[in-house]
């Protein structure tokens, strides 16, 4: 049994139910394209939490995830996985993409298992019970192949599942 699941549709409608929105994201501070974008015109505060997390770590944010409240919906959470130094033309190879999509992903499985985390992200319940949701993340703007992320992700089927969206 796959630990990834497809859906069609609109992965920013509100669901009413607990989850985490997770995306792949540069460390410059800057969600200026793909979802990211859509994200901060809907999660103004959200966004302006990533830029100060991106001004205050940088580069030494690589391989790592911040788990954010969106501030509008209780049962949203947003996970910025740090995948890039920079977006746009000047992202990282898709090798290094892919080892900091993977790094990102364990720092995230062992957030989801702190309770503390939880209340620092405002769930309402504990994290290990918010279901897993992204696009295809990593083959927008970052250019990476589908497929090759796939594997990072069928990698911690042990761990977690997802649920990734195509339009």
């Amino acid at each position: 049994m796959s630990n990834i699941h497809y859906k069609k549709g609109n992965i920013l409608k509100l669901e009413n139910y607990p989850h985490i929105l997770i995306h792949s994201c540069n460390c410059d501070g800057s969600w200026g394209g793909g979802i990211a974008y859509q994200m901060g015109i809907r999660y103004p505060r959200s966004e302006r939490e990533y830029m100060k997390i991106c001004s205050e770590g940088g580069s030494d944010l690589l391989g790592t995830c911040s788990l954010l409240p969106s501030y509008s919906d209780d049962n949203l959470i947003i996970a910025c996985l740090f995948t890039s130094s920079y977006g746009g033309a000047g992202h990282g190879s898709k090798e290094s993409i892919l080892e900091y999509t993977k790094l990102a992903l364990e720092d995230m499985y062992s957030q989801i298992q702190d309770p503390k985390v939880a209340a620092n992200c405002k769930a309402v319940t504990a994290l290990a019970d918010y279901k897993l949701e992204m696009p295809m993340i990593n083959s927008g703007i970052f250019g990476v192949p589908w497929e090759l992320t796939e594997n990072e992700l069928k990698n911690f089927k042990e761990k977690m599942s997802f649920i990734v969206y195509q339009l």
